[in-house]
């Protein structure tokens, strides 16, 4: 299967970036992953993902502050907050922080599907959507 383009997954737990690199291998995008919020930006800098998700809680980083970062190096990359405390945020301050959305953890094949649909039909001014 040809692949449909390259996510970047950021991610404290070593499970979650495993689950989400076999998910979106088997729909057919090249997963690339990393517990380390320095080597993600190193990583944005040297390639132009599709889609980064970003966990929301990590020890070294909070998931808005490496967000706003990305966005500094590449402001129109689509970002998802991918956590288990979204309900945590508040969407506004998601937002600003830079996120074009959310989706919960555990998130399903079918929310990741329209994360990643979403992604490829981005506008500038699509806004912010929370996918649960």
């Amino acid at each position: 299967m040809a692949e449909k383009g390259t996510i970047l997954v950021v991610d404290n737990e070593s499970d979650q970036l495993e689950m989400m690199q076999e998910v979106l291998r088997r729909i057919g995008f090249d997963a690339r992953t990393t517990d380390d919020p320095q080597q993600a930006l190193k990583m944005v800098e040297n390639h132009a993902f599709n889609l980064i998700f970003i966990d929301l809680i990590m020890s070294e980083i909070e998931g808005t502050e490496l967000c706003e970062q990305i966005k500094r190096i590449r402001p129109d990359v689509c970002i998802y907050a991918y956590s288990g405390h979204t309900h945590l945020y508040d969407p506004e301050r998601l937002a600003r922080s830079g996120f074009d959305g959310a989706i919960g953890k555990p998130a399903t094949i079918e929310e990741i599907k329209t994360a990643l649909n979403r992604a490829a039909s981005m506008q500038p001014t699509a806004g912010f959507s929370i996918i649960y």
